[in-house]
């Protein structure tokens, strides 16, 4: 089975241990006013000439020519701490988490509800479906503390900076997906006259980082052995790809006026059973018995029963079909692809993979996808049609009609009985058949003339028994002709997408610290949860960039001429 391809990219710049190169951080002229810097130039722990950043932002970017950072309702938040004395905050109205004299801590979470659809990209259902005194699928928080140490989210996570969304979190607390429009960029190469709509979707998704700055100084400085100086954390809880399609709807209406076409025949057929019958009787009677007998009062029942198929098929009709990887929703028009299945591992999805790891789709993962999609209708075709069939042969037909026959001086000489009760299955295999009894009072009929009689009644049971089948018959190739449309409309799609659509997973930025006179710095760090991009048909500007959930932490830096206790 074909599978995703997924490579990975480590970040440029590490976090840098005792064995790393530190580049400009191997500087014996390091000073602190005129004398070599020791530990106590700076000390950790203490509060006194830091400066800590930290950043938070859940959506940035672009779509459709549409900067997302020039949109006030999508700004992010930045809280920077200067030893116990000042703190800034963007924006200015951030609501404080903790405020102290050595912490800042600040929440700017997003209002789904009023952002809606941003150029294509729609966030709202990150709005819906978290469970109560949840802080929000676009969180944004940020805190900064007097003694250089960052930390930031954004996403789905708590006001202390940890990541809501696990490959273990539970579905029920997990908002619905964003979603962004793929049918612009696949207008132009792909035959979209069978498709309704194309999408990503992006589950909830978290991201944080954490940076210690002191320590990290530190270690670029001295070599300590400190290892936890800066760690980063994101998960995503989902991605597919959303295909709506009006052909998805045609099959199961195909099979609900099959339904009602096979009911219809079902009632007319039993309707005129007993009547055909009847008249079968009196003709065999006219031709063989005229002058003899008269045939006189008809009395019973003859009818077909079947089970209410439209209740009976509706679980089928309305079921999800999936293998794991490609799923079709009959009831809402929908083919989707699990995208993070496919790159992932088993039960993590896009979670705990490598920085900077992009998802690739090729050539075999295309006719993988597009192999299964239909393999998953052939099989919901051969269920339906079978369903349909045994539904039918459960039917029940009952005969039960007694014909009677008066001599001329009003003396009953003859009476015929029609039985049957049994399945229509078992009338077509011939298992179950007509029977006519005579009852004869003084008078004895030509030898074979009630057989030939007996078999032309059962001629008409069982091309009444046919003629429903043959009403049934032809939902197979219906349906057969109807998923294989959908497969051609899906496939150009799917093969579209290699050269369109680029999705990275745990993009991490880190640039280099430095010092400046008698200030040191740390480089800043980011994680990015997911990265994806639009481009158009034949390459230029991307449609869209969209970056969900990144934390940066840093650059931090000590004041090394602050003066010390």
């Amino acid at each position: 089975m074909a599978i995703l391809a997924v490579v990975g990219a480590t970040a440029a710049v590490a976090v840098p241990g005792p064995t790393s190169s530190t580049a400009a951080w191997q500087d014996a002229e390091w000073v602190h006013g005129d004398g070599a810097i020791g530990t106590s130039s700076f000390s950790c722990g203490e509060d006194v000439g830091y400066t800590a950043n930290s950043s938070s932002r859940f959506l940035a970017g672009n779509v459709a020519g549409q900067d997302l950072g020039a949109v006030a309702d999508l700004r992010g938040l930045d809280v920077t701490k200067t030893g116990t004395q000042g703190v800034a905050v963007s924006p200015a109205t951030a609501p404080e988490i903790t405020r102290t004299e050595t912490t800042a801590a600040y929440g700017n979470p997003l209002d789904v509800g009023v952002l809606g659809s941003v150029a294509g990209l729609d966030l709202t259902g990150l709005g819906t479906g978290l469970p109560g005194g949840s802080a929000g699928a676009v969180n944004q928080v940020a805190t900064s503390v007097a003694t250089g140490r960052s930390v930031a989210a954004s996403g789905l996570v708590s006001d202390s900076g940890g990541v809501l969304v696990t490959d273990t979190t539970p579905t029920e607390a997990l908002p619905e997906p964003a979603t962004l429009d793929l049918g612009q960029a696949l207008a132009g190469v792909a035959d979209l006259q069978s498709i309704s709509d194309v999408g990503l979707e992006v589950g909830a998704v978290g991201s944080s980082a954490q940076l210690d700055g002191c320590d990290l100084l530190e270690d670029e400085v001295w070599g300590a052995a400190r290892t936890a100086t800066v760690t980063r954390d994101y998960g995503i809880a989902s991605l597919d790809l959303r295909i709506d399609s009006p052909l998805v709807r045609s099959l199961t209406s195909s099979v609900d006026a099959t339904v009602r076409t096979l009911d219809a025949a079902i009632a007319e057929q039993s309707r005129d059973l007993a009547g055909l019958l009847t008249d079968e009787v009196e003709a065999w009677a006219k031709v063989e018995l005229d002058g003899i007998l008269r045939i006189g009062l008809v009395e019973g029942t003859a009818s077909i029963t079947a089970p209410d198929l439209s209740t009976v098929l509706a679980p089928v009709l309305r079921e999800t079909l999936t293998d794991g990887v490609v799923t079709v929703d009959l009831a809402s028009g929908q083919v989707r692809v699990d995208l993070a299945h496919l790159a992932g591992s088993p039960g993590a999805g896009l979670n705990g993979l490598p920085p900077n790891t992009e998802l690739v789709l090729d050539d075999r993962v295309v006719a993988d996808l597009s192999a299964r999609v239909g393999a998953l209708l052939d099989g919901w075709t051969t269920r339906v049609t079978e369903r349909v069939t045994a539904l039918l042969a459960s039917a029940r037909v009952q005969v039960q009609l007694d014909v009677g026959s008066v001599k001329v001086l009003g003396i009953q000489a003859l009476k015929l009985e029609l039985r049957l009760d049994a399945s229509l299955g078992a009338v077509l295999s011939g298992t179950a058949q007509l029977t006519v009894t005579p009852r004869l009072i003084g008078i004895s009929l030509l030898p074979g003339v009630l057989d030939a009689l007996t078999a032309q009644l059962r001629d008409i049971v069982n091309s009444t028994v046919g003629t429903l089948v043959a009403v049934a018959a032809p939902l197979r190739a219906a349906l057969t002709s109807t998923a294989a449309s959908l497969v051609a409309a899906v496939s150009p799609v799917l093969r579209a997408l290699p050269a369109l659509l680029s999705v990275q997973v745990n993009v991490q930025r880190d640039t280099p610290g430095a010092r400046d006179g008698r200030y040191a710095r740390t480089g800043s760090y980011s994680v990015t949860a997911i990265r994806i991009g639009v481009l158009r048909a034949g390459g230029g500007t991307p449609l869209a960039r969209v970056d969900l959930a990144s934390s940066t932490v840093g650059p931090n830096l000590v004041d090394l001429g602050a003066p010390r206790s």
